[in-house]
């Protein structure tokens, strides 16, 4: 049994985690813009926000009966939709859209930006990092969900 006694997590509740990176982009870019001066440890950020995502991903995989692969979409479909948005905006437009979806999609990865583009210093797009960190964010709700199932079997 889970930890709410095999209850389970409504797919449309993690759709709305999806949202959570949002919140921490936009938390992020206050920061940058009120203290201009301090420079934030983002490396740090990035391990510390893909350790909650994990963890987020854990607890849902732990009382998961049926279709993790469902649940796993339904917490990274935002991100997708965010990434195929910011593809749209730098690969094809060439410029990113002047309104709230444009900063929006851009706040989006924020946290995790400095990982993204450690891991695609061969690119000069931004676009790359931001397929960096998605693929991070799959990833670890991934291994998220499966220690989470292999934790509800014992």
């Amino acid at each position: 049994m889970g930890m709410w006694g095999g209850a389970k997590i409504p797919e449309l509740m993690l759709t709305l985690t999806g949202l959570l990176p949002f919140a921490a982009g936009y938390g992020i870019h206050w920061m940058m813009t009120a203290y201009p001066d301090v420079r934030l440890p983002y490396g740090l950020i990035g391990l510390i926000f893909l350790l909650i995502w994990g963890g987020i991903a854990f607890l849902a995989g732990s009382f998961a009966r049926r279709n993790p692969l469902a649940k796993i979409i339904c917490m990274n479909g935002v991100a997708l939709v965010v990434l195929v948005l910011l593809g749209i905006q730098e690969l094809v437009l060439g410029a990113y859209f002047s309104n709230a979806a444009g900063i929006w999609t851009q706040l989006y990865y924020l946290p995790l930006l400095q990982l993204g583009f450690s891991l695609t210093s061969w690119s000069s797009r931004v676009f790359t990092a931001d397929a960096a960190a998605w693929l991070l964010m799959a990833a670890a709700s991934y291994l998220g969900f499966r220690l989470g199932r292999r934790q509800s079997v014992k």
